[in-house]
């Protein structure tokens, strides 16, 4: 045996490291590597398995479907004598020269509701720090928000058509009962009204969700928006002079007047295009503003 050999021999060897932890992205078979990427699918599926997963969640989309149905009914059975109302009269805000404005009585309800839901989903992960996981688990963090917005929307979406689609149907007999003026889901108007409802409603929880992830924090995105969306329209239309309201139609609630037909309080609004593209421009703007805030600054 030679002396290079003896050395060879007693040279201690290099432990083989286990096969798992010798593999790597790039040499993981295509599927498995495939499936080390954070996609925006993915993002979104993360998102919809936190709200889906509170009960909280049920709770509020029960009860818009509950205030929109039983509003509707007893709504139409002031209005028409079948029930009386405290000061013996039809009930404050209900015309009998309005039907589908009487049985949507429960939307002003449902938007409060809707607002609170989505300021939650929005900020409620600022204030149990929950945040920093997200982020931490997508940088990318933008896609959190698109995310939220997509899942927001599909809850609150066929949860507000239906909710109004029902309201018209319980509302109207209780009317048609009482010899009260009603009106036919096929008649001029009454079923884009219907479906402007339920897209404004989603509106107000995406404005609700932006304000959240903005302000990053549920009482004051509450706030803002119950401010903004129910007080700030009523108070400027009375104390401002007439020459304000061509400006006040392009606040939330009076943009939704123009193509909801409930809200409105006088038919001075925008055209029926013209209020969606207003609305739409502020949940733009509410989403677009929390974007830049969550990207830019620390969470």
């Amino acid at each position: 045996m030679t002396t290079d050999t003896l050395v060879q021999s007693s040279a201690p060897r290099p432990e083989r490291q286990p096969a798992s932890l010798e593999a790597t992205p790039a040499s993981l078979p295509p599927h498995e590597a495939g499936d080390l990427r954070l996609t925006l699918p993915r993002v979104i599926r993360s998102e919809w398995i936190k709200l889906r997963t509170l009960r909280g969640t049920w709770v509020f989309l029960g009860s818009v479907l509950l205030v929109l149905v039983a509003f509707s009914a007893i709504a139409a059975a002031v209005t028409t004598g079948s029930v009386a109302a405290p000061d013996g009269g039809q009930g404050p805000g209900f015309d009998a020269s309005d039907p589908l404005g009487t049985v949507m009585t429960g939307a002003n309800f449902a938007v409060l509701l809707l607002g609170v839901f989505g300021a939650l989903a929005g900020a409620r992960e600022y204030g149990s720090r929950m945040i920093t996981t997200t982020v931490a688990a997508a940088p990318r963090r933008w896609q959190v928000l698109v995310g939220k917005s997509v899942v927001v929307t599909a809850l609150v979406l066929p949860v507000a058509l239906v909710g109004s689609l029902a309201a018209f149907g319980v509302g109207m007999p209780v009317l048609a009962a009482a010899d009260g003026m009603t009106l036919g889901l096929t008649d001029d108007g009454v079923l884009s009204s219907l479906i402007g409802m339920g897209f404004y409603l989603t509106a107000i929880a995406l404005l609700g969700l932006g304000l959240g992830v903005l302000l990053r924090s549920v009482a004051s995105s509450i706030g803002t928006l119950v401010a903004g969306v129910l007080i700030l329209p009523g108070i400027a239309g009375a104390l401002l002079p007439d020459t304000w309201d061509p400006l006040l139609q392009f606040l939330p609630t009076n943009a939704a007047s123009a193509f909801t037909a409930v809200q409105a309080a006088s038919q001075d609004v925008l055209a029926s295009g013209a209020g969606v593209a207003v609305l739409a421009a502020w949940v733009v703007a509410a989403l677009g503003a929390a974007a830049v805030a969550i990207a830019r600054r620390d969470v």
